[in-house]
């Protein structure tokens, strides 16, 4: 005669496989937390990041802290946090923390927080902020903290230039100083004494010259270009420190004129103080959407006769409210009256950035000192210089503009560009029968599923009654 199992022992047998179920799972989730895997099984791999970025993030040695500033509601938190957790998936040394600075004004006043969805990334004893949250500006912040070697950002003197040392109104030691937070060493060039631009030089600065350069500083910043190195002009009105015909040479005119914008009496401001609202498409100004002031500010725009090699891009923009004035003396007491016989309507660009690439022929093509295949030089020209002065360097969108500009000249061959996959709509067509099909399926065979699955549910509960 077979013994049944009493009513304990089959208790006792489900208690011990259901305690054995929940040891599998604490024991899968263990070893999920340790060791997580993640699938993106996307076209584009939009959850993941590009094996640039995963490579340069596995190879760090020191930990990286990330601070975002955003709102608690704001949407593009989420979407920040899946990006970094894509980071810290491949590193541990990636940590990162979400701040709002409303809630937390000192810590956002420590890190100089000006917008929301600001980036700090804190590592190796460096700083970099960053305001476009995107793979591509991240992984290049992480490069930048990682670089061993700080580049030189020179500013030109001897011709009256703005003093990088100066602390007054008209100075540049508030720029110098942020440009040091950028991780580059900044000083000043005398082409004078030695015509020859330092092996060193990221950029060179030509700061508001009131005296004309030489043919032989010309002729160095020429050879400077030749080797795809970079300068930025900032210029004031009626003053060009002789440096017109150059920049002609590769497509960029400096009109003899000042930019009178009425709009800048709604901030308070004088007519000769325009605001910066619209920006063309670049780097610089990728995703950049605050006003910047440009006092007494002269128009730069595209020649006539651009050389073939040099791409230009119109890169700021006064409103349409401004013009031209081509008849402005400083000294004059009224207000300048728009005279559409001699004067430039608004928008007026007052920014142009030209990639000049090895084969422009203006640059001396047959020069032993050229380096083919290095990318391209940049050459940026502003119509004013006060903006990254001491007094409106802080002002509105001044100092990131500036900083962008200081960014992307500098450190333009140590940056990578990552493209994200780009996937096509795949269309689905359907025959005249399989149409048919599928609108008979989802109008009559599933409601008639449900209608028989009740059915059948209400006759079995009947006979179990």
């Amino acid at each position: 005669m077979i013994k049944k199992p009493g009513k304990h022992t089959l208790l006792s047998n489900t208690a011990l496989g259901f305690i054995a179920f929940l040891g599998i799972l604490v024991f899968v989730a263990l070893i999920g937390q340790r060791h997580p895997l993640r699938l993106d099984l996307t076209e584009s791999k939009r959850y993941s990041i590009s094996d640039q970025s995963r490579k340069i993030v596995e190879s760090l040695q020191d930990d990286i802290n990330i601070k975002g500033f955003y709102q608690e509601a704001d949407p593009n938190r989420d979407q920040t946090r899946d990006l970094l957790e894509a980071y810290r998936y491949y590193s541990k040394k990636i940590n990162y923390q979400f701040t709002d600075p409303d809630r937390n004004p000192s810590l956002a006043k420590h890190y100089q927080i000006r917008t929301y969805g600001t980036l700090v990334l804190e590592g190796f004893g460096k700083t970099q902020t960053i305001h476009t949250t995107d793979e591509e500006t991240i992984t290049n912040a992480i490069l930048k903290l990682t670089q061993e070697q700080q580049r030189t950002v020179y500013f030109l003197a001897g011709h009256g230039e703005r003093d990088i040392s100066n602390v007054d109104k008209d100075g540049y030691s508030t720029a110098k100083a942020a440009i040091e937070k950028e991780n580059f060493q900044v000083k000043t060039l005398n082409l004078l004494v030695d015509p020859k631009i330092p092996d060193d030089a990221a950029l060179v600065v030509v700061a508001d010259p009131k005296k004309p350069l030489l043919t032989t500083e010309l002729g160095a910043l020429r050879r400077y270009i030749n080797k795809n190195g970079s300068v930025m002009f900032l210029l004031e009105p009626f003053s060009d420190g002789g440096v017109a015909d150059f920049l002609n040479s590769y497509g960029i005119t400096i009109s003899p004129d000042i930019i009178v914008d009425t709009m800048s009496r709604v901030f308070g401001a004088s007519y000769l103080i325009p605001v910066i609202t619209e920006y063309g498409f670049h780097k610089i100004t990728d995703g950049f959407n605050v006003a910047c002031f440009f006092p007494t500010t002269r128009s730069i725009d595209s020649a006539k006769g651009i050389p073939d090699s040099v791409d230009l891009l119109e890169l700021a923009f006064t409103s349409s409210y401004s013009w031209a004035e081509t008849n402005y003396r400083f000294v004059q007491p009224e207000t300048p009256k728009f005279d559409e016989t001699k004067d430039k309507k608004g928008p007026i660009s007052v920014a142009v950035i030209a990639a000049i690439s090895a084969e422009n022929p203006e640059n001396d093509p047959k020069s032993e000192e050229r380096t083919a295949g290095r990318g391209q030089a940049q050459l940026l020209v502003f119509g004013d210089s006060d903006f990254a002065g001491n007094t409106y360097f802080n002002l509105q969108g001044n100092s990131d503009f500036f900083l962008n500009s200081i960014n992307f000249l500098g450190q333009q061959e140590n940056l990578i560009s990552i493209q994200r996959p780009k996937t096509a709509g795949a269309p689905l067509t359907l025959s005249r029968s399989q149409n048919r099909l599928l609108f008979w399926v989802g109008l009559l065979l599933m409601p008639a599923l449900v209608v028989a699955s009740g059915l059948a549910v209400f006759q079995l509960r009947r006979k179990h009654r």
